[in-house]
């Protein structure tokens, strides 16, 4: 009967022991471009906050929709929580609402989000807060920039962002000892054979206090893109959703994830931490359907919820505008799976490896972020704007990576010292 019931709700290979008893608890109906859904637990019950626009994409002017006094069945009142009556539409700008992320600290609420680009809307990662409850959060008009674009160790190598960082996926941020932020990183620069896509992945910025004064790092996750390693274009983690671990130590990363190669799949990966950079190997709990540029059908809900034994998991199933079908039929919903404490513990004893990770003797990244920073301190000793860096910044390995550093620095100060841009054996993308 369970497998039955799994089938039914899409859910055609789930891990009985971590991702179980999958179970509708919001149907978002036809036309509905409702995404990046996410959940904060807040004066004994739950805040549901979700993307939305213009079917059947969450573009071009989302706005962030707000649900309280949510329980664990996404019911409130006898009735389902999630509905169009009883959303509330937050006031913040289609730039924060492009990738916000709603969380609890000291039981205040907070949200933080925004864009980097031109315009006094699009000012980098802003957070606002603390609030006493959701109306005071949804009215807020503005908060303080925790990094801006250009930020130190930011990387997106899309041509488009000149060496600053857009910020343009889903945001999550968790908070322990430290408020730890989680944002796309765009590793590729040019991939015209897989859509001009690729490379998608995610970098994490551990601050305090606004503004964060520490360098964005990127996460590597075990078996997936080795650390310092040159980016891969097929291998897209979309976004990351980080938890704080209920059931042991460190954290845990959840991402729809899309491989092209050596045969392309998509599935929801599940993957642990100590520190929130270095991640496990990813648990393949859900599969889901690849879809289009690099983007799978399922996304996971920011947030879990701790009942008695159970931990509960969210999944957004059948995003709109991702597959062609999906909203055609009006399948996206939100489902709950069920995992038990001690089995998310014995999974997290199994996969965790909390020993210090020997650093590359050639690191693609660092190489990369040295140059960008050459090119933003001669663009900033000419006068000129130090948010777009020329096109002359190369990452480490135009064609192939050398084992021999001092290669590297001669064929990038050679290039980057001429001005010219990448030659045809780099790659990259942009991201839609």
């Amino acid at each position: 009967m369970a497998r039955l019931l799994a089938l039914c709700l899409g859910a055609a290979a789930v891990r009985p022991r971590l991702f179980a008893e999958p179970t509708v608890v919001a149907r978002l109906g036809d036309r509905n471009p409702a995404r990046y859904f996410g959940i904060a637990a807040f004066n004994g019950s739950l805040v549901v906050y979700a993307r939305t626009g213009h079917f059947p994409h969450a573009d071009p002017s989302p706005r962030t929709l707000l649900w309280a006094r949510c329980d664990h069945d996404l019911r409130s009142g006898g009735g389902r929580c999630v509905t169009k009556a009883r959303a509330l539409q937050a006031r913040w700008p289609p730039s924060l609402a492009h990738n916000a992320a709603v969380y609890v600290c000291d039981d205040r609420l907070y949200v933080v989000g925004g864009l980097w680009g031109p315009g006094a809307q699009r000012r980098g990662l802003e957070q606002r807060g603390p609030f006493s409850n959701v109306e005071a959060l949804a009215r807020s008009e503005i908060g303080v920039v925790v990094a801006e674009g250009t930020h130190a160790g930011c990387v997106d190598r899309r041509p488009r962002q000149r060496g600053a960082c857009e910020f343009d996926g889903k945001l999550s941020v968790v908070v322990t000892d430290r408020v730890r932020l989680y944002a796309r990183a765009n590793l590729v620069r040019r991939n015209a054979s897989n859509g001009m896509f690729g490379g998608r992945h995610v970098q994490v910025l551990a601050y305090d206090q606004a503004p964060a004064t520490e360098p964005f790092r990127l996460v590597s996750i075990r078996g997936y893109r080795a650390v310092g390693a040159p980016p891969v274009s097929g291998d897209n983690a979309y976004f990351a959703v980080v938890l704080k671990n209920p059931a042991a130590r460190g954290f845990i990363m959840l991402a729809p994830v899309v491989r092209e190669e050596p045969a392309r799949k998509a599935f929801i990966g599940l993957a642990f931490s100590c520190d929130g950079a270095r991640f496990s190997e990813f648990i393949q709990v859900l599969d889901s359907t690849p879809a289009s540029y690099g983007r799978g059908t399922d996304h996971p809900v920011d947030g879990l919820v701790v009942r008695g034994s159970n931990v509960y998991f969210y999944i957004h199933r059948d995003v709109p505008g991702v597959f062609m079908g999906a909203e055609a039929t009006g399948r996206s919903r939100l489902v709950r799976y069920t995992t038990s404490l001690s089995d998310l513990r014995e999974a997290t004893e199994r996969a965790l490896d909390c020993a210090p990770e020997p650093a590359p003797p050639l690191d693609f990244d660092a190489c990369w972020l040295a140059c960008l920073a050459r090119a933003r301190a001669r663009r900033h000793a000419a006068g000129r704007v130090p948010g777009y860096v020329s096109g002359a910044v190369l990452p480490a390995a135009r064609r192939r990576v050398s084992a021999d550093p001092s290669h590297v620095r001669r064929r990038a100060g050679n290039i980057v010292g001429r001005g010219v841009g990448l030659g045809a054996g780099a790659v990259g993308g942009v991201v839609l």
